[in-house]
């Protein structure tokens, strides 16, 4: 009797397994053909979405590794936990989408219009996110290392903790951001702006700022020990506790 019963459940948990299976590729399936617009959980790896429609979905938990979303609509979609790793989000359209615990490593995103998208936690490690529009996007706690942001427009984001070793930002605009507590180490910000931007205990050793505007920044607590500050302005800059060992300042010398 046990045995039988034993049998009994392993078939069933089988059989629900199978079904669940079948449930899912049917909900992928749907979706591929664009009956539906989400398909949180899906297996989607490599599918070519290029220019779809996706405005609102949610694709949570979504496997779209290698997917090819460019100049897809993704305004206000749910992509948190998603995986995205290589994908291409070429000139995407992500406003207010959420991107919370994403795996985006190594995604192109170049040029994507992503103004106050939320990037929380998510791991942009070589991410290449060059001239991305994301104005009062959030990035707190986003692991960026070795992210290309040239020329990005990052007005008034939140970096709050986020990683930064070895990143690009050359000539981005940080308006009014907060970098408050980011580790920041090797970082090149040739000619970007900071102007009024939140730097307050920043590790940011040896990192480049050359040319760079810096006015008005609140360096208060932040470590930029053999950074590069040449020709870079600190006018009206909050230097309370910060720490300048070997840095080359602005006027070319070297601070002891």
């Amino acid at each position: 009797m046990r045995t039988n019963l034993a049998l009994m459940i392993i078939s069933l948990a089988a059989a629900m397994i199978g079904a669940g299976r079948q449930s899912a590729a049917q909900d992928a399936a749907a979706f591929l053909a664009g009956h539906t617009k989400d398909c949180p959980g899906c297996d989607l790896a490599g599918a070519q979405l290029k220019r779809r429609n996706l405005a609102g979905a949610n694709l949570a938990g979504a496997n779209l590794a290698g997917a090819s979303l460019h100049r897809a609509v993704l305004r206000g979609a749910n992509l948190s936990d998603a995986d995205l790793t290589d994908a291409n989000l070429n000139k995407t359209d992500l406003l207010q989408a959420n991107l919370t615990n994403a795996k985006l490593k190594a995604a192109m995103l170049f040029e994507a219009e992503a103004g106050r998208a939320d990037f929380s936690r998510a791991d942009l490690t070589e991410a290449m996110m060059g001239s991305i529009r994301l104005t009062a996007g959030k990035l707190d706690r986003a692991n960026m290392t070795e992210a290309d942001l040239g020329g990005a427009l990052l007005n008034e984001a939140s970096f709050t903790n986020a990683t930064l070793n070895d990143a690009s930002l050359v000539q981005a605009r940080l308006l009014r951001a907060n970098l408050h507590g980011v580790v920041a180490e090797s970082v090149d910000f040739t000619q970007a702006n900071l102007r009024d931007a939140s730097l307050a205990n920043a590790l940011l050793r040896e990192s480049i700022f050359y040319l760079g505007d810096l006015g008005g920044a609140d360096l208060s607590g932040a470590n930029l020990s053999r950074a590069v500050l040449r020709s870079a302005n600190l006018g009206n800059t909050n230097q309370t506790g910060a720490i300048f060992s070997g840095a080359l300042m602005p006027d070319n010398t070297v601070h002891p």
